[in-house]
């Protein structure tokens, strides 16, 4: 080999190692650009970022303000009301009546009008308290003279019966008995000494429990009704706290309606004494001249009846009557004095 070819093969060479280098170094180089740029392209901001720095940075520049999501008008939407079931309204009946009974009037609120706030204020003919209200008339048709007490009571301790000299079977006169009393007004009683039986309780006490005819039975809590004598339950009485019990008779309504034909052993016209029912705390007292006394002769049975149902009674109750019928008021006689002792009064008065 002689120089020459050798020189050439020794060029040959050299450039084959700086192509080799060169592609070794663009190989390095692209390894080193690659990573470099995903770092670049993963820390560079968004449009939206920059915009937000350059508005933070920037004074001049006022953010728009975010929006809140929309909420709907109440009247938007509607909701349907629960259904309200038989069981839950029978529910409610239940609990209203519940309420209701619960704040029942006292006769006291139920007649405010009648009573006073506490003083007496009395007339000739009328007596009011905060216990007590009575209204007394006089009334004479035709042939017939009659007196009429209309009575309100706070308390049912306000109407009582009293024996004369405040002993079971004694006699006095009707005024007597109601002075001792401090009655209002008083008519005569079932003239307990007249018979050996009948059912007779006073005030609450028992004193004496055979039966005889009709009863009329007024109640501790007010309530007045008469029972005929074939229905009486004596067990079933008591169980009901009666505060009185008189036994003449006969019984003058029936469901709230004057009896007519009423037959008893004097039915013909005559002196009456009797009481009526309207409610709890309203009661009528009636006592009837006869016999040519005032130029009265009485009343019938049937017409007695009639009388206490356009006075707006739903009950009433025929007492001993003849000579023995007498009123008083505030203690002293306004019937016509027949002469004949009382064994017993009904009476109201101002102290429960």
């Amino acid at each position: 080999m002689d120089a020459k070819t050798g020189n050439h093969g020794a060029n040959r060479l050299g450039r084959v190692v700086l192509l080799g280098i060169g592609m070794l170094f663009c190989l390095g180089l692209f390894a080193w650009n690659g990573p470099r740029s995903e770092t670049a392209a993963s820390t560079q901001p968004s449009a939206a970022a920059q915009e937000t720095r350059q508005g933070a940075e920037d004074p001049t520049v006022t953010p728009e303000p975010s929006q809140a999501p929309e909420e709907s008008a109440p009247g938007d939407i509607e909701v349907p009301e629960p259904e309200t079931t038989e069981e839950q309204s029978a529910a409610e009946t239940e609990e209203e009546a519940a309420e209701e009974e619960e704040h029942e009037l006292t006769w006291r609120e139920k007649f405010a009008d009648q009573f006073t706030d506490g003083e007496v204020v009395q007339t000739p003919d009328s007596y009011r308290s905060a216990n007590l209200a009575v209204q007394v008339q006089t009334v004479s048709e035709k042939d017939v003279v009659y007196h009429v007490a209309d009575v309100y009571v706070a308390d049912i301790a306000c109407l009582r019966s009293a024996f004369a000299n405040d002993t079971f079977g004694n006699t006095a006169p009707a005024e007597e008995i109601a002075r001792a009393h401090d009655a209002v007004v008083a008519i005569s009683g079932d003239h307990v000494r007249g018979r050996p039986d009948g059912i007779v309780i006073r005030n609450g006490e028992l004193y004496r429990d055979s039966r005889f005819e009709d009863i009329c039975v007024l109640y501790a809590d007010g309530v007045m009704e008469t029972i005929p004598a074939a229905e009486v339950d004596l067990d079933a009485l008591l169980a009901r706290e009666p505060w009185q019990v008189w036994s003449f008779g006969p019984e003058l309504m029936r469901d709230g309606k004057a009896r007519e034909g009423i037959l008893h052993i004097v039915s013909v016209a005559n002196p009456r004494s009797a009481i009526g029912y309207v409610e709890p705390g309203h009661y009528v007292f009636v006592q009837v001249d006869g016999r040519g006394a005032f130029g009265s002769r009485g009343l019938t049975l049937d017409a007695l009846a009639k009388l206490f149902e356009e006075l707006g009674c739903t009950v009433a109750y025929n007492l001993d009557g003849g000579q023995t019928a007498s009123m008083t008021w505030m203690g002293e006689l306004i019937s016509y004095p027949y002469g004949r002792y009382a064994c017993d009064i009904i009476y109201v008065c101002d102290t429960p």
